[in-house]
């Protein structure tokens, strides 16, 4: 599907991100997971050639060690033929010039180089992006975060190893102007950056925020979901089914959208009552216990991610906020959570994380208390359904 005429497309969000490229900027888009990243990397990629860049998508939340970051990247630009034999015969020769040698093994043209010193293919690689006189390079690493997360969780030499890293993108950024780097993340970044002397790297990235699809976008894209077949109970939704459907997800992330308008059934209605209750029908359907892939991953969030002590006062915030359709004040929250231990301070620095990383959205910052809720209702509810713990 071409997304350049839709109006849930993200083209404003990309023309926007490729003026600050054209301006010289490296970004930073951390978000909450299931937002539309990943899709508006896509778009990037797919928009390049219209911009005059070429863009090259990098996945890390695979990768564990530096290794496979530089494997899983030599291989992304080894698939960029969009300049044809001689872009990809020029790639050769730089990496022939720097090695000594040609690479002449059989398999991917870049299989040769994964037997030398990661960090010095991984320079060399952006030095040749660097100096490449027919095209202009953008390099997108989609979960940064999760792919240092894994270094951290091997102790002080992962944390070291991630420190090197970052530190080694800096000078890389700097020796290299011309490439430009977008990095994205769905869990906190400035955690680790702080656990691992690092947060002056992520500094020198400005940062791009995200958001939810609005209104408008939003109800065009379920009912384009249905128009084109991609519904198994719907061809089509009337316009008072998409504006109860699009209340009903609250936050508008496409993923969720999606999500419930495949639970939708019967005949479409204008009917404003009919229309919501056909819609609270669906929402009936998607919190059943066997959709559990659609909500689990947030549990399993939790437990990947959160050191045992704050996974286990996450989990209580997020019990008691889903008891509440409105939220809560932090005062509210903090005498439901009846923890004597628990300050304030340690409170407020695990809501902000919380509010990162998607779960919760506080309401007044500077407010004495805080107005504090789940961000996505249809979350809420499933959290309330299942009450999911800390020990499983």
């Amino acid at each position: 599907m071409t997304y350049q005429a839709k109006v849930y497309g993200r083209n404003d969000e990309v023309a926007a991100l490729y003026k600050m490229f054209e301006a010289g900027r490296d970004v930073s888009m951390p978000g909450p997971r299931r937002l539309g990243k990943t899709f508006l990397l896509d778009r990037l990629v797919d928009a390049a050639p219209r911009y005059n860049w070429t863009a090259v998508k990098v996945e890390l939340a695979g990768c564990a060690d530096t290794r496979a970051v530089f494997r899983e990247l030599c291989a992304r630009i080894g698939t960029k033929r969009s300049g044809g034999a001689r872009a990809k015969d020029w790639f050769l020769q730089r990496f022939s010039q720097f090695l000594g040698h040609r690479t002449e093994l059989g398999g991917a043209w870049y299989q040769g180089l994964l037997t030398v010193d990661y960090e010095s293919h991984f320079e060399r690689l952006i030095t040749a992006m660097n100096e490449d006189p027919q095209r202009r390079w953008l390099l997108l690493i989609d979960e940064l975060p999760i792919f240092l997360k894994a270094l951290h969780d091997k102790g002080s030499a992962g944390v070291a190893a991630a420190r090197d890293f970052m530190n080694l993108t800096a000078r890389l950024r700097q020796q290299n102007p011309k490439v430009r780097w977008m990095i994205t993340g769905s869990i906190g970044i400035e955690p680790l950056a702080q656990a691992g002397a690092y947060v002056g790297v992520l500094a020198k990235f400005q940062a791009f925020e995200l958001q939810p699809l609005s209104v408008t976008q939003a109800k065009a894209f379920v009912q384009d979901q249905a128009a084109a077949g991609h519904l198994p109970g719907r061809s089509s939704i009337s316009n008072a089914e998409a504006e109860a459907l699009v209340a009903a997800v609250g936050w508008r992330a496409a993923f969720y959208l999606d999500a419930l308008a495949q639970k939708l059934g019967g005949a479409p209605s204008d009917d404003p009552l009919q229309a919501r209750s056909a819609v609270e029908e669906a929402v009936n359907r998607l919190l059943l216990p066997a959709e559990r892939a659609t909500f689990g991953p947030w549990e399993e969030h939790l437990r990947k991610h959160y050191q045992e002590a704050e996974r286990a006062l996450a989990f209580g915030v997020l019990g008691s906020l889903a008891e509440r359709d409105q939220g809560t004040d932090m005062d509210g929250l903090l005498a439901a959570l009846g923890r004597p231990g628990l300050t304030r301070d340690d409170l407020q620095s695990l809501l902000v994380r919380l509010h990162a990383e998607g779960f919760v959205t506080i309401d007044g910052w500077d407010d004495d208390s805080p107005q504090c809720a789940f961000r996505n209702p249809l979350l809420r509810r499933w959290w309330s359904r299942y009450r999911p713990q800390a020990i499983a």
